[in-house]
This record gives structure tokens, C-alpha cells and sequence, in this order.
């Protein structure tokens, strides 16, 4: 990674946590009525969407604010869509992040948070039956890996040798329910070898480290599908 990119890593993360600290007053004074944070998770969402080309599809959650910012999409569509403006991506039919935009290659997210995955492994076939050379990433949250689609997407990912990368923010709570009410094992990664998948854990705060990891998992998608 050179000093170019260093910077604009440093850059989109800076001002993905500009725009949280400004929706969070704007929450609390009443002129919005929903946010859906990412305060202190900007780190990940930006490395990722860093790390991989502008025409790969990122398939969002509701907290992945730093893809919209790493992508470059105009804030000014950005807050009309938070505000429920005419000029936002759904035209005042939403004001959070169930919106996606071609033009950049983002896949919105779905409220059921496993449902994005079947999503990436439909971007995935395409892109392989097309021999594009590229991967698909999608995020969702350990939570969500309770649901059928998680597992279904993970086994068809494997039998299918698709080139996309999961993401799973693991913040050990799925809403209000605790990781060890969902898990008997020690750690998340027992997942991934299960299904014959690689898998990997690193520090999602570390900005840079991350980005690393991105790009190295990125490429071994691509490389092995």
C-alpha cells in the first residue's frame, strides 16, 4: 500500500466519521427521526469497499455508511435520502440505507440480514460464468448467521467455487440476543472450514490492516473460482 492510498483510506474514513457525529445531532434535535449508526465500525466498511475495483458489487448492511463514502456517491444525495427527500435514491420513500445504486455498484441491504448473501452468490455465478476475473464481497453480522440463508449461501459459495468474500461483523450480539445463546463454539471461523471455505479474523479498527486483509481476501476469490 502506498502513501496515496494510505491517505485516502485515512481520507473516507474521516469523513464517514464527519457525517455519523453530524447524523447523530440531527438525531438528537429531532430533524431526523432514524439512524442507523456505525459509530466506530467505520474502519471496516471503508477498507472494504477500498480494497476491491470500482466495478466489483458490495452487497450493504445497514451500518456500512463508509462503503457509500469509500465509493464516492455525492452527499448531497446521501443526506436527501437520509432525510427523506425527493432527490435521495428512493425519492422520499426511505430515509436509511435500504437502497442501492448501480452506478456504483452497491446492493442495498435487506432487512433480514442473511438474505444480501444469496444475493452475492447470484453477483458471484455471473461474474464467473462471464470470466470477468471479478468477486463480489457482501456483509452481514454474526447474528444474521443463525438464519438458513447464511448457511445456504455459504454452501453454494463452496460447491460452486464462486468468487465472492463474506464479511461478518462480529459485535457478539444478534439485536438484543447474546453471541453464546447462538453458538456452542469457541470461535467464528469454525464456520468457514466447515463448509470448505478459508477463513480469516483480523481487527476491523485496525484501518489499515484491514484494507490489507481485504485486498489479500479479494484476490484469493478471484484467484480460486
Amino acid at each position: 500500500m502506498n502513501e496515496m492510498h494510505r491517505g485516502a483510506l485515512l481520507e473516507r474514513f474521516l469523513k464517514a466519521r464527519a457525517i455519523e457525529d453530524k447524523m447523530l445531532i440531527y438525531l438528537r434535535q429531532g430533524k431526523i427521526s432514524k439512524w442507523f449508526s456505525s459509530y466506530g465500525q467505520e474502519a471496516l466498511s471503508v477498507a472494504a469497499a477500498m480494497s476491491l475495483a470500482e466495478d466489483e458489487y458490495i452487497c450493504t448492511m445497514h451500518r456500512n455508511l463508509g462503503v457509500f463514502i469509500a465509493r464516492d456517491v455525492p452527499l448531497r444525495r446521501l443526506f436527501a435520502q437520509f432525510q427523506g427527500k425527493s432527490e435521495g435514491f428512493t425519492k422520499g420513500r426511505d430515509r436509511s440505507f435500504h437502497f442501492g445504486t448501480q452506478e456504483y455498484h452497491i446492493v442495498g441491504m435487506i432487512s433480514h440480514l442473511g438474505a444480501q448473501l444469496g444475493l452475492a452468490c447470484g453477483l458471484a455465478l455471473r461474474e464467473k460464468q462471464l470470466k470477468t476475473g471479478k468477486c463480489v464481497l457482501a456483509f452481514t453480522g454474526d447474528g444474521a448467521s443463525s438464519q438458513g440463508d447464511f448457511h445456504e449461501a455459504l454452501n453454494v459459495a463452496a460447491v460452486w467455487d464462486l468468487p465472492v468474500v463474506f464479511v461478518v461483523e462480529r459485535n457478539y450480539w444478534g439485536l438484543s440476543t447474546p453471541e453464546h445463546q447462538q453458538f456452542v463454539f469457541d470461535s467464528f471461523l469454525q464456520k468457514g472450514p466447515s463448509y470448505g471455505m478459508e477463513a480469516r479474523s483480523f481487527d476491523a479498527n485496525d484501518l489499515k490492516g484491514a484494507a490489507d486483509e481485504f485486498a489479500s481476501a479479494a484476490e484469493y476469490a478471484r484467484a480460486n473460482s
